[in-house]
């Protein structure tokens, strides 16, 4: 995850040697309580609830000038679902996700097609009718994460990821957030890697070594993560970013509650690179 804060970027390297003085004899660690203190005092809510929409954020951060995945279609409403028609709108591979999902919840892929028939990335197959109901389900609010009784299905051409990074995750789209390593700020380099809590040096299914691996065009990811809080209007967000072979780093989405957990995998307190944009925690 990157969290990232306000219109100062931070020198990394100068953090790495320095303690910024308005965190002495404070506790480096980012607590829950002063994160949300955060979230209250430079997330407005409405910049919160264009955030929580991935169809508001993408139209915001495109605007913005910011890569962003793909746009098959967005459904909104029933009229646009009975006028939809799978088989002829929709690519060979592709992902739907709820606007207002959480968690992964509602997300659907496909990751080929035989005829009208698509599949899943288990083999499962997923006939036009499946990915009618499924969208309806969306649109009728039954992934949303908040109390929306009605919802939009995002459909997007399926992401295909780096190889770089297909290598150290063969299966799945790798995302900058859930792959549970520590980032060096500076070289986007792997410093640190978790599961479970327990800390790992090779990826625990492939065997491939994670703590050194280099992120591909990493420059490139601090800028666009940079870009995206002024661009959906908050001030403390989280970026979720993939490498996309061939296009390199896009925005998948903005977190207007960014969690806390990294400090764990990176042995490092949040509070140090907040401190330096100027927040007083004494």
């Amino acid at each position: 995850m990157l969290s990232l804060f306000r219109k100062k970027t931070p020198n990394y390297d100068a953090l790495s040697k320095l303690r910024p003085p308005n965190l002495e004899g404070v506790d480096e660690i980012l607590g829950i309580n002063m994160r949300n203190a955060l979230i209250q005092k430079y997330n407005p809510r409405h910049a919160i609830e264009r955030a929580r929409d991935k169809v508001a954020a993408k139209v915001a951060l495109e605007a913005a000038g910011i890569s962003c995945t793909g746009t098959v279609a967005v459904i909104d409403d029933h009229q646009k679902l009975n006028n939809f028609k799978p088989t002829r709108d929709m690519p060979d591979a592709w992902a739907i996700k709820p606007a207002r999902g959480s968690q992964g919840d509602g997300i659907l892929l496909a990751v080929r097609r035989e005829g009208n028939t698509w599949f899943k990335g288990s083999g499962t197959p997923l006939t036009e009718t499946d990915v009618m109901h499924h969208i309806q389900k969306v649109v009728d609010g039954g992934f949303s994460g908040d109390s929306a009784s009605e919802d939009a299905a995002l459909i997007e051409p399926l992401i295909i990821a780096d190889p770089a990074l297909a290598k150290i995750v063969p299966e799945g789209l790798p995302d900058l957030r859930a792959i549970g390593a520590g980032i060096d700020m500076v070289t986007g380099r792997i410093t640190r890697a978790v599961v479970k809590g327990t800390p790992i040096t090779h990826h625990p299914d492939t065997g491939v070594p994670l703590i050194g691996f280099e992120i591909p065009g990493w420059e490139r990811v601090l800028e666009l993560a940079a870009k995206c809080g002024p661009a959906v209007g908050l001030g403390y967000c989280g970026a979720d970013i993939v490498l996309y072979v061939n296009e390199g780093p896009l925005v998948i989405e903005v977190n207007a509650h960014p969690g806390i957990e990294i400090q764990n995998i990176n042995q490092a307190g949040l509070k140090v690179r907040i401190a330096a944009t100027g927040e007083d925690f004494r």
